[in-house]
Parts: structure tokens; sequence; C-alpha cells
């Protein structure tokens, strides 16, 4: 049987007679389409294979990666490791990586291959929906990608893991001014919605000519799924025990204390259907599960990995990162709303479908800005009004999560490139968030 990177780490790291090991092999096929004024200008397609190795001996460690993975540049790469390793101290927080056991589940959410994926026809599908619906030029982004995740380490755990996922964004514009996002996101070619994600780009273009500049103050916001869900993948990350000891978490430290409106729910999952980032084990070698963060609006748990869980006495939760635990696929709980009664809530307010550059002030606080981008509407008297424009969100998530007064029934994945940890977000309708005006 030919070798690869992970037999080479494995047998070198052996030789060294380290007391704990993981070598990790990320196998990436990823297809690409770029298009912009209508038609396509770029596709292509990208194989890569990255190695990460994790070596552990007498309460020291260290954890290092490579992209070039010929069998010299492998076993030097792990002997620098080691003596990278040998030069540092002895670490107070240790715990030993988990016990080979029963094997992994996996979900079977994923295509086969990418092979049938045709990126031309998908791209010019939503190109084409979005000029139907009103948009006189169209641009965005198209990815496919199969991952393969190879896995072995000392305690004798072994897995692999197969998926795939489909990436879509379209941006239409009505003219210079007007602007809509639509996004599509899937685990398998059949769910992938190009047509609904360029149509919903494109009628909210067209919506949004002419915007007004709207005044400074407080607001209650309308935040469409795109802009919600960057907010919650900042949720799931604050939910890491490496954020809350770094002090780079705005959650709270303990279970049980308020964190949010008694609406909010929120889990982190490691794997779930049509979450583009589930997979069986994670960079331990332990299962993935579930893990609820926020319960009726109460902190319910953080994210941990084996040292993690031995400095604070909880229980491993499947979300190793060796250093920092992480989450994988975020769910909010939907609520019985939807944008119709949102607006008719709604006295004074803003509907916001897309934002970017979102800052943070303070990531203990949470305090951040983040400025809308795209389609968004003053709302008054339960109507809605003009579209707006140039202005900011001003704010703190702690603060918009107490203030959560309805949620969506209906949901969407999200993730796109301010939303780098997916989401399965509703829309939801916040009070008192604070406007400010942007430099035009």
């Amino acid at each position: 049987m030919e070798q690869s990177a992970i037999d080479w780490a494995e047998a070198k790291a052996k030789s060294l007679a380290v007391a704990e090991y993981t070598v990790v092999e990320h196998h990436l096929d990823e297809m690409q389409a770029r298009f912009s004024d209508n038609s396509l200008s770029v596709v292509n397609r990208l194989l890569t294979t990255e190695l990460g190795v994790y070596l552990a001996k007498g309460r020291k460690r260290v954890l290092g990666s490579l992209s070039s993975t010929g069998r010299r540049s492998v076993e030097e790469f792990v002997e620098k490791l080691f003596a990278s390793m040998n030069s540092t101290s002895a670490e107070s927080d240790f715990a030993p990586l988990p016990a080979g056991g029963a094997g992994y589940s996996h979900n079977g959410d994923a295509d086969a291959s990418l092979d049938p994926f045709d990126q031309a026809a998908c791209a010019k599908s939503a190109i084409q929906a979005a000029l139907s619906a009103g948009a006189s030029r169209v641009a965005g982004s198209l990815t496919a990608r199969r991952t393969l995740v190879v896995q072995r380490t000392s305690a004798g755990l072994q897995g692999s893991d197969e998926r795939t996922s489909y990436l879509l964004n379209v941006r239409a514009f009505a003219d210079k001014d007007a602007s809509g996002h639509g996004v599509s996101v899937a685990t398998r070619l059949r769910d992938l919605e190009t047509e609904q994600a360029g149509r919903r780009a494109g009628e909210w273009a067209k919506k949004s000519r002419n915007p007004r500049q709207p005044e400074e103050g407080v607001y209650s916001v309308i935040f469409g799924r795109t802009v919600a869900a960057d907010l919650f993948q900042h949720v799931g990350r604050s939910a890491s025990a490496f954020a809350m000891e770094t002090g780079l978490s705005f959650l709270p430290e303990k279970s049980g204390e308020r964190a949010g409106s008694d609406r909010l729910t929120v889990k982190d999952h490691g794997q779930i259907e049509g979450g583009p980032d589930s997979r069986s084990f994670d960079d331990e070698g332990r299962a993935t599960s579930t893990t609820v963060i926020l319960d009726g609006g109460q902190m319910a748990r953080h994210l941990h990995n084996s040292t993690t869980a031995a400095k604070h006495g909880a229980e491993p939760t499947g979300n190793a990162g060796i250093i920092s635990p992480r989450p994988w696929n975020i769910e909010v709980v939907p609520g019985s709303s939807d944008i119709e009664e949102m607006v008719r809530e709604t006295k004074r307010g803003i509907f916001v479908t897309n934002n970017w550059y979102t800052r943070f002030q303070s990531y203990k606080t949470g305090e951040y800005s983040t400025l809308p981008r795209d389609a968004a509407f003053y709302i008054e008297g339960g109507r809605i009004g003009h579209p707006v424009a140039g202005f900011r969100i001003s704010d703190s998530i702690p603060r918009q999560l107490g203030a959560v007064t309805l949620l969506g029934r209906e949901r969407s994945w999200i993730e796109w490139w301010e939303v780098s940890t997916p989401v399965l977000q509703p829309d939801m309708l916040v009070d008192g968030v604070r406007i400010t005006r942007a430099a035009t």
C-alpha cells in the first residue's frame, strides 16, 4: 500500500519516543467560479494537502502544520517540532489524549464526489434569476468543496471523514447605490438554491433605489439572517473555554447565568444535516457531539477540549482544537414569527439585509460596530418605507442578546466571507439598537 504524509509523520513520532501524538491529514478539492458584469470571469480547481502534527512528552507539548508533504519534508518537520518541544517548559495544565474506543459515526450528509458539478451552469442560473428580478448587473462567487480528514493518535484512535459543501454568494445591482445580496449554502448539490439566491439579490437591489441616510438614534432593528448569523458566529466563538480564559469572550463564565433573552437557545453541532463544517471527530480524536451553549437565554455550557475541561472540572465536548476549542456548526433555535410580523411590531426601526466590516472595540464586553451593506429599509408605524444607507450599527452583542423580541420560524444556513463559522439562522427583531452615521 502506498504511503503518504500521515504514515511518515506517525512513524517518525514513534521513532522519537514521544508520549503522545496526533497526526491529521487534510485534503481539499475545491472548485471555484467567480462572475462579474453578468458573466463568468474565473473558473478553476485547486487540490491541496496539509499535515497537522501534535507531540507531547513530559508535560511538554508542541503543535505545527505543514503544506509540503513529501517524505523528507515531513520527517524533517517532525524532528524540528520534537526539538522545539524539548526546548519549552513543562506545562502545569496538561491533560492526556482520549483513549481509543468505538469507531466514529458519520451522518452521511455528503455527495459522493464533485464531478457532476457544473460551475458554469449554476452561476448562469443565479445571474439570470437576478437579472429577471430587476438587477442590471450581477457579480458573485460559487465554491464547491470536498474535504477528506484522516487522523491517527497515539491512543489508538483512527478516523477518516469525507464531506462536501457548496457556497453561493450573489450580489446584484440596480444602479450605483442600489444593491442586494443572496446566499445559498448546502452540503449536497441538490439542495443548492441558485435561482432563489439570484432572485433574492435582484429583488433587494430593485427595491433599494434612491436610499436616504437615517438620523442617528436608537431603533428597533430587524436583523436579516445574514446579519444575525454574523453576530451568532461570535456567540459560538465566545463559548470556547479558551476564549473565556484569555479575556476574549463576552459570555458568562458560569452556567446558569443570564446571557440573553429567554427566547434564545443556541447549540453547536459537530454533525448536523446541511452543516458545512460537520465532522465526526475533533483534533484530539474525540467523537463530536451537540452542545447547548445558551438554553432559554441562560449560559448552559462552554466548549471544551481535554485541557480546558481538566482545568475547569468539566467534560470535553468534542470541540478540540488542541489549543483552543472551537464551534463547528451553530444553530439558533427558531421562533414562531416572520418578517411581516416583525415589521408590524416595529414603530420606528430599520430592516437590515446584509453587513460587512464588523469590528470589535472589546471582545470581553462584546462592543462592536458593523456597516450595513446592500438593501436596508426604514420602518415606521409597522410599515416598510424608503430604503436607507450610509449608517453604522454601534452596539454590544450581550445587550442585543438580551433585547431579542422576535425570532423567525424559517431559517437558512449562512456562510460567506463575513461569516466563517456556519450558522443555521432565523431573522430576528432586536430593540434599542444604536445607529450612527457612516462616512459616505
